[in-house]
């Protein structure tokens, strides 16, 4: 019996794990595609070894594989002082991402102004772009922001700013549906905090994570920087659980 095409993927698209998945995906040349988008619609690199086994198995031009490609995870390569720099991942891979939606970038520092470009391939199918444990500079951050037309969520996680910005950063231009910034916990990334407001970040709805002590001071400063634009204001603890926004909170934004 040959199934339509429409009920084999929403057959497959049932199958709750990938081991199952692989095994559909040998079972007729009709089953590899829908097999294949639901194995690589989410990929998670983030682990240096996890990262070189990848790129030991598929190729940068395996356009059968990255094609299905929707949300991917990856550390960015070391700093450029490092004595032995990994290999820049997306240089290499991004030309194949044509459906990228969800970009996670770990541990390094964004990519120079002048290699903005890798991303091209995705700039207008990107809806989600989270930093975490990542070196930024204002300026790079907002060229990077507003090079995704489509960026509706922007997510930062122990971001840091120890570095100084030799470009003025001028405020986003457009608003963004959510800013989420979660893990205040050390000095640099309470610096990065107030350069953030700073540049005035236009948002329908901001979630700030925070220890408990620091919930009231870090709450004003957000209040301080965010546009009054911003519908939604939301404090939660890292630690302890959500707290409740306050009400002189609610009551400014």
């Amino acid at each position: 019996m040959v199934l339509p095409p429409e009920l084999l993927d929403e057959i497959i698209d049932h199958i709750p794990d990938e081991k199952s998945l692989r095994n559909c995906s040998l079972v007729a040349k009709s089953w590899l595609y829908p097999s294949r988008r639901r194995i690589f619609e989410a990929v998670d690199l983030s682990r240096i070894t996890r990262l070189k086994s990848w790129m030991d198995v598929i190729p940068p031009t395996n356009l059968g594989v990255l094609q299905h490609i929707r949300s991917i995870q990856y550390r960015i390569a070391e700093p450029p002082e490092s004595p032995d720099p990994s290999v820049d991942f997306l240089h290499a891979y991004s030309p194949s991402f044509c459906q990228l939606e969800c970009l996670v970038l770990y541990s390094g520092f964004l990519p120079s102004l002048a290699r903005i470009n890798t991303y091209a391939t995705f700039q207008h199918t990107l809806s989600y772009l989270s930093l975490q444990a990542c070196g930024v500079v204002p300026s790079a951050l907002v060229a990077l922001v507003e090079y995704f037309p489509n960026l509706a969520h922007l997510e930062l996680a122990r971001v840091l700013s120890h570095w100084v910005d030799r470009q003025p950063a001028r405020p986003f231009s457009r608003p963004l549906q959510k800013l989420t910034i979660t893990d205040l916990y050390i000095d640099g990334t309470l610096d990065f905090l107030d350069q953030l407001m700073e540049l005035r970040p236009q948002c329908d709805e901001v979630t700030i994570g925070m220890s408990q002590s620091s919930c009231p001071p870090l709450a004003q400063r957000v209040v301080n920087g965010v546009e009054a634009s911003v519908k939604r204001l939301n404090l939660k603890s890292n630690l302890e659980g959500t707290f409740s926004v306050p009400k002189w909170c609610s009551e400014d934004v």
